[in-house]
């Protein structure tokens, strides 16, 4: 009965070390900005958005996140504040938003944003005819959240998967004392 109760309390500690770990991201998060933006049509707009987040992976409201059109195809890109630069700030989730108006000639249009000490880039296609919808490529059904841990179901297998060792291991060790 107590080696039963030793194997339990393994199998619990087990389990409980790898759901903390299930809650954490794998590597840890640092500081960080990041830069998405979807494919445009010529002289259509799109939402640049921008994720800041702290040293500890927490979003970081009301931080200044300066957006800057790098290149562009032609010379008619701009902010919807007329501009090549535009200055959106962080809602509570950490996300700015800046409306990108594509100009008129296809190609890729570099955006770069800054917070802080932090930078990131995106390049923005702009393609097809103008007025004309854009597809957007499909993820293919990945997850697309930038979580480069394991994800929940992954980390729950392995608990079984580690319990049901473990206790093969304490029934062969019992066994093996009998023999």
């Amino acid at each position: 009965m107590r080696n039963t109760t030793i194997g339990l309390a393994a199998v619990l500690a087990l389990v409980v070390t790898l759901a903390t770990a299930a809650a954490q991201t794998y590597p840890p998060p640092v500081g960080s900005l990041t830069v998405e933006a979807a494919p445009v049509a010529p002289d259509g707009t799109t939402d640049v958005t921008a994720t800041v987040l702290d040293n500890d992976g927490g979003a970081v409201g009301d931080a200044d996140v300066l957006f800057t059109i790098v290149s562009q195809p032609g010379d008619d890109a701009y902010w919807l504040n007329g501009e090549l630069e535009t200055t959106e700030t962080t809602d509570e989730t950490g996300v700015a938003t800046a409306v990108l108006v594509a100009g008129s000639e296809p190609g890729s249009i570099i955006i770069e944003t800054a917070s802080g000490e932090m930078t990131s880039q995106v390049t923005v296609a702009v393609e097809g005819e103008a007025g004309a919808p854009v597809e957007v490529p499909s993820t293919g059904g990945l997850p697309t959240d930038g979580d480069d841990g394991l994800a929940l179901w992954q980390m729950i297998a392995l608990g079984i998967g580690g319990a049901a060792l473990i206790a093969g291991l304490l029934t062969l060790g019992r066994r093996a004392g009998k023999v």
